[in-house]
């Protein structure tokens, strides 16, 4: 009956006054024609019985069910999925997010979570941020104290490209602890000791590995020095603590062609 009584309203709406469309009665008839064989499927056993949760790591898992907004018993048609995801990626750690009905009973959601990368410091606050450079959370921080340290108004958006350098000398990498961004061109690294390396806004990759490599060669980190500049290339200046120029003239002599 309710099949036939669709059919009729159609073949008004195709067949009849040009009215009955433009008033809106058709849209408003067959929507509600649909919601009463919606609820009449759900009386039958299409309803929400299950909610499936795939992909959460960080995200809550209560955010995710007060923003899916559906109800155990709910007929399963008459959820609206579009909505539901649009909420769920309104979560701060939430990427994306897809919603789908799993017949007969069920609701798959899926998330894609953001990837934690660095904690951004600014104006004495840290902020926890994504690979992408967009602010995940402010909150609950702790448990991602071993990430890098990044200051700097853009630092976000470049954190990543600091990153893969870095990690092209793994071991070095293990020793920094913070960066600075500087200008909106370059970085400053603070190792583990306290030690700024000063890279190059062009070929930071090249200055990195250069700058390795003379760490294994000279155990640089262990002198008394303040910062280390690699912005000149083929060249390596060093600033010492406490105005120590013999420190420094030692390094130098030390270093040979590579100072």
């Amino acid at each position: 009956a309710r099949a036939a009584g669709a059919v009729a309203i159609f073949g008004v709406a195709f067949g009849g006054p040009a009215w009955l469309w433009q008033s809106g009665w058709v849209a408003r008839a067959a929507g509600n024609l649909f919601v009463g064989v919606a609820q009449e499927l759900g009386h039958a056993g299409l309803r929400v019985d299950q909610i499936y949760l795939q992909g959460r790591q960080h995200a809550s898992a209560q955010a995710i069910k007060a923003a899916l907004g559906i109800r155990r018993g709910e007929p399963l048609l008459t959820v609206d999925l579009a909505a539901a995801q649009h909420r769920i990626e309104k979560i701060d750690w939430v990427r994306a997010a897809s919603v789908e009905r799993v017949f007969p009973d069920a609701i798959r959601v899926r998330v894609d979570e953001r990837r934690p990368l660095a904690l951004w410091q600014r104006d004495d606050k840290l902020y926890l941020v994504d690979d992408e450079g967009v602010i995940i959370t402010d909150r609950n921080l702790q448990r991602f104290a071993n990430l890098l340290i990044i200051v700097g108004k853009d630092a976000p958006a470049h954190a990543q490209d600091l990153l893969s350098i870095l990690t092209h000398e793994p071991d070095l990498r293990r020793r920094v602890n913070a960066a600075v961004r500087v200008g909106d061109r370059r970085w400053n690294v603070r190792m583990d000791n306290g030690v700024y390396v000063r890279l190059p806004a062009t070929g930071a990759l090249v200055a990195w590995q250069r700058f390795a490599r003379l760490e294994r060669q000279h155990d640089l980190l262990s002198d008394d020095l303040i910062s280390i500049d690699l912005r000149i290339p083929d060249q390596l200046i060093v600033r010492t603590r406490n105005g120590a120029p013999n420190l420094e003239r030692r390094i130098s002599a030390r270093k040979g062609k590579e100072t």
